[in-house]
């Protein structure tokens, strides 16, 4: 009983992830009006960085980190969050936020066969089931009526940088989760983050003009406040709160399974879209949500993946 309860709490906290990720890309998409991708990210970063290293030197013990493991938080903080926001940031100026999070969403797909191409993984055939099952259902999202792709080319490819990045990340957190606490490692990653996009912002950084803020039918403040509540949103849960809680999941269950709960992403965010800026689920993005919850039902049951393998690399 208490096995179960601690994967329920794990199960919860990925859960939780997948919503602050999910509801990122329509606060990014609220905001980006108002300045550029890189000096939203350093604002964001910085904020979450700050908070992250005064929490920990108020509540938290002084940790030692090995060696050799600051090569693995160095590429881990490149791939995430360097040169996915890049990707995933950019492609939010070109394509709607309903469009991107299912192909973000598609990471399970590239983990599994980056984990059984190169580091001999073994993934039953009902966690291969889920996980195509699931990605099926990103297709359907993606699609529009006729069945044909409808997204923007150079926003796709964007995105597949945001994906290929995503999975990088994961390898090396699967390095680093279970030795490092989970607090300090997001705070090493953001810190570094930022003096990885300092020479950009220096260079291509703008100035926020908070009246080209998107409008959004629920909220009734103003620009202003609208916009630094969005960073606040995206730099306390999205990029603090959804890297510690996943980066604590996967120390337990291995990055395979844990990688396969972003296909609950464009659930969140297609729920968040609607409310905060009225874009319509049509009944074929409905479908496709179905498909993406009965294939993440398929990965997580008991008797798909092998947890000996799906823990470490």
């Amino acid at each position: 009983m208490k096995h179960i309860n601690h994967k329920t709490g794990l199960y919860i906290l990925l859960i939780f992830s997948m919503i602050f990720w999910g509801t990122s890309y329509v606060f990014t998409k609220i905001v980006l009006p108002c300045t550029n991708p890189i000096t939203l990210i350093f604002t964001r970063l910085i904020i979450s960085s700050t908070m992250l290293w005064l929490i920990i030197g108020l509540f938290k013990r002084k940790e030692k980190i090995a060696k050799s493991d600051w090569k693995y938080i160095i590429a881990l903080s490149f791939f995430e969050p360097f040169l996915y926001f890049i990707g995933e940031t950019y492609a939010l100026e070109r394509v709607s936020p309903v469009i991107v999070s299912p192909v973000i969403a598609t990471i399970p797909v590239f983990t599994a066969l980056v984990m059984t191409t190169f580091y001999h993984v073994k993934l039953s055939k009902l966690n291969m089931v889920g996980i195509f099952f699931s990605f099926f259902g990103v297709v359907f999202m993606i699609s529009n009526k006729n069945m044909q792709i409808d997204v923007d080319g150079y926003g796709l490819l964007l995105l597949l940088l945001a994906v290929m990045s995503s999975v990088g990340y994961g390898l090396m957190i699967t390095k680093l989760s279970g030795k490092i606490n989970a607090m300090l490692l997001i705070a090493l990653q953001n810190t570094i983050g930022i003096f990885l996009f300092l020479p950009l912002w220096l260079f291509w950084g703008e100035p926020i003009t908070y009246s080209h803020l998107l409008t959004t039918p629920w909220i009734n403040l103003s620009p202003t406040i609208v916009f630094w509540l969005c960073v606040l949103i995206l730099a306390i849960f999205s990029s603090s709160l959804a890297f510690m809680f996943y980066s604590m999941a996967v120390a337990k269950i291995g990055i395979s399974r844990a990688a396969v709960f972003t296909n609950l992403i464009p659930i969140f965010t297609a729920i968040t879209a609607y409310f905060l800026t009225g874009e319509i689920l049509s009944p074929l993005k409905m479908t496709g949500i179905l498909i993406i919850i009965t294939g993440v039902i398929l990965t997580q049951s008991e008797k798909a993946g092998n947890k000996k393998h799906t823990s470490t690399l």
